[in-house]
C-alpha cells in the first residue's frame, strides 16, 4: 500500500459476499466504486445545504459547476450553464431501464428538467432563486444505452416568470425528447432557504 492510500475494511455476511460476487469479477473494485458514488452523494448534498448554485457568484456559476444531489443520483453532468443556456450530459444505461428495457421517462424527464433549471438559475441574481410552476415533456423516440445531451435555454424571461425550453438529443444528433417548462422567480423572504 502506497504512503498516500488509506484502508477501509468493510465486513459483509456470507450472502451478502455472495451477491456482491455474483455481480462482477472485481468485488472489492466494485464496493469502491459504490462508497465514492455515495461520497460524492454526500459531498452534493453538502454544498446544496450550504448555498449551492444559488449562493455562487454569477460570474462562478460558468466555471466548474458541481453536480447537484439529483445529478448524483441520476448520473448526469452539468457540462456548462452561463447566459440562459445550459449542456447536460447523461449516459444512459441499463441502470435507467423501464421494465420494457428502454430509458425510463421519468429519467428523461429528470435530465430534461435540470437542463432547464440551470439554464433559468444562470440569469438570477444572486439573492434570487426559483421554483417550477409546469413541465410538459414530449418524448420523440426510445433510448436503450447511449450518450444523450440535454440543451435548456431561456425562451422568455420576464421580471417574475419566464419560459424555458429543452431538447434532449442522442449521438446522432436525433431528438429524443423536447421539454417546456415554466419557471417562476422568487426574491426576498420567497427565496431564502431554497
Amino acid at each position: 500500500m502506497a504512503s498516500d492510500e488509506r484502508r477501509v475494511e468493510v465486513t459483509l455476511t456470507a450472502e451478502e459476499y455472495d451477491r456482491l460476487a455474483a455481480t462482477t469479477d472485481d468485488p472489492e473494485a466494485l464496493a469502491r466504486e459504490a462508497l465514492l458514488r455515495r461520497v460524492d452523494l454526500e459531498e452534493s448534498i453538502e454544498f446544496t445545504r450550504e448555498g449551492g448554485f444559488r449562493e455562487l457568484a454569477v460570474e462562478e456559476r460558468a466555471e466548474g459547476i458541481p453536480r447537484p444531489p439529483v445529478g448524483v443520483l441520476v448520473g448526469f453532468d452539468v457540462l456548462e450553464a452561463a447566459d440562459g443556456e445550459s449542456r447536460l450530459a447523461f449516459d444512459a444505461g441499463p441502470e435507467h431501464a423501464n421494465p420494457m428495457g428502454t430509458l425510463h421517462g421519468g429519467v428523461v424527464c429528470d435530465v430534461g428538467d435540470a437542463a432547464m433549471g440551470t439554464a433559468y438559475a444562470s440569469t438570477l441574481a444572486e439573492a434570487e432563486s426559483f421554483t417550477t410552476l409546469d413541465l410538459t415533456v414530449n418524448y420523440l423516440r426510445p433510448v436503450w444505452s447511449e450518450r444523450l445531451e440535454a440543451v435548456g435555454r431561456v425562451v422568455e424571461g420576464g421580471r417574475t416568470v419566464g419560459l424555458v425550453e429543452c431538447d434532449i438529443t442522442n449521438e446522432d444528433g436525433k431528438r429524443v425528447a423536447r421539454l417546456s417548462s415554466t419557471c417562476m422567480t422568487l426574491r426576498d423572504e420567497q427565496a431564502a432557504g431554497r
